[in-house]
């Protein structure tokens, strides 16, 4: 039974992931709303563009990013 369990768990954690990255996607393509792509990072998270467009480390400097 933990066998089912736990996969049924990892399907779980898969459609969150994929959740999280449509919600992303979304704040995106409506015109980059700050506060809601802030909102899906933890308040340590970090936002890497790369060399176009920098790190932003933190809510707070991803929502000014």
């Amino acid at each position: 039974m933990a066998d089912i369990e736990s996969r049924i768990q990892r399907l779980e954690d898969i459609e969150e992931i994929k959740q999280l990255k449509a919600k992303y996607c979304r704040f995106c393509d409506q015109g980059y709303d700050p506060d809601g792509i802030a909102s899906l990072f933890t308040e340590n998270g970090v936002w890497d563009g790369g060399r176009t467009f920098g790190v932003a480390q933190g809510r707070d400097a991803i929502r000014r990013h």
